[in-house]
């Protein structure tokens, strides 16, 4: 407590005797506690004077497992405080960390537990959904390559090489590869399709 008393003071000085400053808040998850559970955390600092009230809600009740920590000293002389809740998964949903404190004048923090947020389980879902176009591409690719190119000419043997037969060999070489192209695409396309299908 002793230790405490420069700290207050230091805090008076610098904030001067009638100055409140709000604070922050945010909520995390903390290590599991055991299976099935979670360990739900509301962190609130930056805050001064030292008198806060942090609870986690249901609505407008209370929970009776949270359990508040030491309020400590930041190095900016406001304070800081941990208040945590065990509780089953299930029934992490809809839960809130509400905070009242003298400088908020009576507009409470309310920080809403969401477990996951949406833009992240949209992240990985992208993730997940170029890793497959990746994976699909490369086996796709592999297999184009272990086939004759049949756009080559060199695969065209002709036996009268004549001016006409050449210009033909040529033409057919050019049909034959936006025959190939154009099945390549269909074909990549097909296979892109059944896997996004398969993601649903």
């Amino acid at each position: 407590m002793l230790l405490l008393l420069p700290l207050l003071f230091e805090g008076i000085l610098c904030h001067g005797p009638g100055t409140k400053v709000k604070p922050e808040a945010w909520v995390s998850k903390g290590p599991s506690p055991g299976p099935g559970r979670l360990l739900l955390v509301c962190h609130v600092s930056g805050f001064f004077p030292k008198s806060v009230w942090v609870r986690w809600m249901r609505g407008q009740q209370e929970l009776p497992g949270t359990q508040q920590g030491e309020v400590l000293p930041n190095a900016d002389t406001t304070w800081y405080l941990r208040v945590t809740l065990n509780v089953a998964a299930g029934e992490a949903t809809g839960l809130t960390c509400r905070v009242k404190h003298s400088s908020l004048r009576g507009h409470d923090i309310i920080i809403h537990w969401d477990g996951y947020p949406i833009f992240l389980i949209l992240i990985c879902l992208a993730v997940l959904l170029t890793l497959v176009m990746l994976v699909v591409a490369d086996s796709w690719i592999k297999k184009q390559s272990s086939n004759v190119n049949i756009c080559s000419l060199h695969g065209l043997r002709l036996n009268v090489p004549t001016k006409v037969n050449i210009q033909e060999a040529r033409n057919l070489g050019h049909q034959l590869c936006l025959a190939q192209k154009s099945w390549m695409k269909n074909s990549f396309l097909n296979k892109c399709k059944i896997s996004l299908s398969k993601l649903r």
